[in-house]
């Protein structure tokens, strides 16, 4: 709102869908805005006849897509690990852009910014959350009190963004900051984890369960193992906690198929070995190579006799 020697002008009014999460946004002598979410991230935004999208692979941006008309404007997006978009790159050329330690940036940008961020239109406040608090980069602090605060998560200073720490951490739901972790370094640390570890890190927090999930490109199971199959069980009910996004993905389904096949030969070769002893069990009670059945028991037959 601003106001003015007369009265008060609203520039700009939210309304919100049964999520919590801003649908729509009226911002004053233009034409309404539309938001469409996936999960939790802003995907679509429409104004208009001016169409917005936002690719995202992996829970990194990769791409912005705008039409308006026959009018198309592509971007591709080179970020930091924050999130942060550091360069745009379309066929209108290339930007750079910048941000203060706590989100502030001078420059006009592309459709996200820092920490991957929409910026309101009006206010240039973050509104995190998707809209549950408003975030202010040139004041570095919360428009208003954090509800988790002062004796949970959001610790006692209510209006604080990141406990002070925006280069480390960041703040996408609004309430308590995340201590940021590269994803370079934290699919190496995973890597390295037991099945056990990775189902316990995964239930640490719904953030980190995501990026878990997000980063396991691979199934935990040792396909070698004659109990392969019955792990892969346990995935297939949810007993091991890795999220049903893994089991979609092609990764999934080669180590299920060689599971499988390696099970296979593993019961061709035992079957072999056994069929092979019982031979050498006929040919030593016939007195004959390759013997049969028969040639067994008659054998056995005569030596009863005798």
């Amino acid at each position: 709102m601003n106001k003015t020697s007369e009265s008060w002008r609203v520039l700009c009014r939210y309304r919100y869908d049964a999520l919590d999460r801003i649908a729509v946004v009226d911002i004053e002598a233009q034409e309404l805005v539309s938001r469409f979410y996936q999960k939790s991230r802003l995907t679509v935004e429409i104004q208009g006849a001016v169409r917005r999208r936002v690719f995202h692979g992996a829970d990194r941006l990769l791409a912005e897509y705008e039409t308006e008309g026959s009018s198309i404007r592509a971007d591709l997006l080179g970020t930091d690990t924050q999130n942060s978009v550091l360069q745009a790159v379309g066929s209108q050329g290339q930007q750079s852009l910048a941000y203060s330690p706590y989100g502030h940036s001078a420059q006009g940008g592309p459709f996200s910014g820092f920490n991957g961020e929409r910026a309101d239109p009006v206010t240039g406040h973050y509104l995190l959350g998707n809209g549950y608090r408003a975030f202010n980069p040139v004041l570095m602090r919360f428009n208003s009190p954090d509800s988790l605060s002062p004796f949970g998560r959001g610790g006692l200073n209510a209006y604080v963004y990141c406990q002070g720490d925006p280069v480390n951490r960041s703040d996408p739901s609004g309430h308590a900051g995340l201590l940021g972790l590269p994803d370079l370094a934290l699919r190496s640390i995973l890597k390295n984890l037991t099945s056990k570890d990775l189902v316990n890190l995964s239930l640490t927090s719904k953030a980190m369960g995501r990026r878990v999930s997000a980063a396991v490109d691979r199934l935990p199971v040792d396909v070698t193992d004659p109990n392969a199959l019955f792990a892969i069980h346990n995935v297939l009910k949810s007993k091991m906690g890795i999220s049903p996004g893994v089991l979609k993905n092609d990764a999934f389904k080669a180590k299920f198929e060689r599971a499988a096949a390696n099970i296979k030969q593993g019961i061709s070769k035992e079957i072999q070995s056994v069929d092979r002893r019982t031979q050498s069990i006929l040919d030593y009670m016939a007195r004959v190579t390759g013997a049969s059945e028969l040639q067994a028991k008659r054998a056995l037959e005569r030596a009863q006799r005798f």
